[in-house]
């Protein structure tokens, strides 16, 4: 037992101890190696940060590298191998042995019965083989082109992803200053009404009304700021930064659209029809727009070197049927005990040539033959999923487009009647409903219009993804 001051010793330590461990065992930030935005991000800003941070592209471009070194393996088939093999041995018996699996060209050297130091190199060259290897190479490089078409995709697909997050946030952002006139309006609006109900102007109920509908604004506001926070933690979780960035979006629904259609203050309260129609005078050419779709399309292009990689399989197999040919040459050199050094070299052309193997290269053709089928079909099918997208989104475009037109003449009635109905009340011509239902009028026309910018804006971006545009 320890006593007295031994005992508060130990009991100092151990304190020390645990809490330098404590210390020594903090979590790390597991988002150490994302970058920080802590800055404005316009559209084109944020769908650069993705397209260079993003986890996704990282891993595809990895992909990428290794069907570029698959390549040079199979390339590096066709050119002349060469290795230097060293053997020691001892015993009463003699021996076959060979280097480790992975020692190309591999030589099998006979040991003898005593000990013994060999030395071997051996070089091999195939000289014909039916033409398997040049097909070999030419399916890895059409792979190898699949792939980078692939990475190309998954670029178009995550610049996609981050336009639509962008924009809903843009949508979300849009909400909740929506929200805060609506409760800074219904503020000002309870604020005059209890000095009216106090003189007796108007009739206290109708104070109440005007708190349950400040309520009903506060909750909607609420409900706008968590949708606005949700909306930038997607944004930043498809940019791929860290978690912890400060995002502020510097532009809006309607610069985004006046970015992309030329239209200048659509959101000012005057009739925009005839530019909205105007600017969507070019995308009424479909057939342009497949042209350009076929030609851009990395879908296509993946499908296409798919095919190519199948029909370079066919000739691979049909290789089998050809003699193989190659050129060997050895040289070795033996010090055995108890006898002089013996050495010498061996150049030999070997051919070989499958007479029968009960029908599996004929089947191994069949098979690739399929494949090749198969791979011509998914192309074919790409083709039409891909006009079937542009037709899609041409038609998703005009019809944001209409809609919009819609929507700005609906919020421009809606102003002029709030304002109207502002008037009357405060007048003492109208009562109280008349007012707040003139008001939730206004804020629905202007969540209409606000979604109507989205949904052009949407339309666009996912029209650009159907013509192949980043």
């Amino acid at each position: 037992m320890l006593k007295g001051g031994k005992a508060f010793m130990v009991w100092t330590m151990l304190l020390v101890l645990s809490v330098s461990w404590g210390w020594a065992s903090e979590p790390k930030d597991p988002f150490a190696t994302r970058p920080k935005v802590q800055q404005p991000l316009g559209l084109r800003e944020a769908v650069a940060f993705a397209l260079r941070e993003s986890p996704v592209l990282r891993g595809a471009a990895a992909e990428l590298k290794a069907a570029i070194a698959r390549t040079q393996q199979i390339r590096a088939e066709t050119r002349p191998q060469l290795s230097l093999n060293a053997f020691t041995s001892t015993g009463t018996q003699t021996g076959i042995a060979t280097p480790s699996a992975v020692v190309m060209p591999s030589p099998i050297v006979s040991l003898p019965p005593r000990s013994s130091i060999t030395t071997n190199a051996m070089l091999m060259l195939p000289l014909a083989t039916g033409g398997r290897l040049p097909a070999l190479v030419r399916q890895a490089e059409a792979s190898q082109r699949a792939t980078a078409a692939q990475l190309e995709t998954m670029r178009l697909d995550v610049a996609l992803e981050t336009k639509l997050a962008y924009l809903k946030a843009l949508l979300s952002q849009e909400m909740v200053r929506v929200a805060q006139a609506y409760v800074t309006a219904m503020e000002e609006r309870l604020r005059i009404d209890k000095i009216a109900a106090e003189v007796g102007r108007i009739p206290e109920f109708w104070v109440l009304r005007s708190e349950a509908e400040l309520a009903n604004a506060r909750q909607f506001l609420v409900n706008a700021q968590r949708d606005y926070e949700i909306a930038l933690t997607e944004l930043k979780a498809v940019m791929g930064v860290h978690p912890d960035s400060q995002i502020v979006l510097a532009e809006t629904l309607a610069s985004v659209v006046s970015s992309l259609f030329g239209l200048k203050g659509i959101d000012q309260p005057t009739d925009k029809d005839s530019d909205i129609i105007k600017a969507l005078e070019p995308f009424g050419d479909r057939r342009r727009w497949l042209t350009e779709a076929f030609t851009h399309r990395p879908e296509l292009r993946n499908a296409a070197e798919q095919w190519r990689a199948q029909m370079e399989g066919v000739r691979v197999a049909k290789a089998a049927f050809a003699p193989q040919v190659s050129l060997m040459a050895m040289a070795e050199r033996m010090n055995a005990k108890g006898e002089m050094s013996a050495g010498g070299y061996l150049i030999s052309l070997i051919v070989g040539w499958t007479l029968l193997d009960g029908g599996q290269r004929k089947a191994m053709v069949a098979e690739a033959l399929a494949m090749s089928e198969k791979a011509q079909a998914d192309m074919e099918r790409i083709q039409l999923q891909i006009a079937q997208e542009v037709d899609i989104a041409l038609r998703q475009l005009r019809a944001a487009a209409q809609n919009l037109s819609t929507a700005r003449a609906a919020l421009t009635a809606a102003e002029e009647d709030a304002r109207v109905a502002k008037v009357r009340y405060e007048a003492g011509r109208s009562v109280l409903v008349e007012y707040l239902d003139a008001l939730a009028t206004l804020v629905r026309a202007q969540l209409n219009f606000a979604q109507a910018l989205y949904d052009l804006t949407v339309a666009f971006s996912q029209l650009e993804r159907a013509l192949g545009r980043l």
